[in-house]
C-alpha cells in the first residue's frame, strides 16, 4: 500500500533549529529602496532560560542572487548592536516559550533588488560550547 501525502493551503511547518523556532514578522525595504528591515521572532523550546549567542559578522540578509549583507544594526530585545560597534557576539537570554523580536537593518541596499531572499543566522549550539550553527531563513514563509 502506498501514501501520498496531500495540502491543501495549510501553512509551512515552523523552522526549529537547536529548540528555537524562527518565524518570520516582517521584512521591510524603505521607501529610497536603501535599507531593509527584517523582524523575526525566535522562542526557545527548552525547559529553562538559555544563552543565545549570536555570531553577528557571520549573519546577515541574502539577496535574490545569493549574495549576502552585512548588517548596519541588528536588536534583540533590548540588546542592540551597531556595525561600528565592531561588536562579534550579541548575547541573549532566551526565555522558553517567550517569543523574542530579533531585528536586523542593513544599508547599502539597491531597490532593483526588492525584498531579500533570506536572512542568515549564526549561533551557537546549545549542547557545544564553541560550535556554532548557520541557518537560513527563506523570507518568502
Amino acid at each position: 500500500m502506498a501514501w501520498c501525502i496531500v495540502s491543501f493551503g495549510q501553512e509551512t511547518s515552523p523552522l526549529v533549529v537547536d529548540d528555537i523556532q524562527v518565524d518570520v514578522k516582517d521584512v521591510k525595504v524603505s521607501v529610497k529602496g536603501d535599507s531593509v528591515t527584517v523582524d523575526l521572532f525566535l522562542i526557545s523550546y527548552q525547559k529553562h532560560p538559555r544563552e543565545f549567542r549570536l555570531n553577528t559578522f557571520a549573519s546577515g540578509v541574502v539577496d535574490s542572487k545569493g549574495s549576502p549583507y552585512l548588517y548596519a544594526s541588528m536588536q534583540m530585545g533590548q540588546v542592540k548592536i551597531d556595525v561600528s560597534d565592531r561588536q562579534n557576539y550579541l548575547n541573549y537570554l532566551l526565555e522558553p516559550d517567550e517569543p523574542t523580536l530579533f531585528q536586523l537593518k542593513t544599508g547599502a541596499w539597491k531597490k532593483q533588488w526588492g525584498k531579500p531572499k533570506q536572512v542568515k543566522l549564526t549561533f551557537e549550539d546549545s549542547t557545544e560550547e564553541g560550535k556554532f550553527l548557520e541557518v537560513s531563513i527563506d523570507l518568502d514563509r
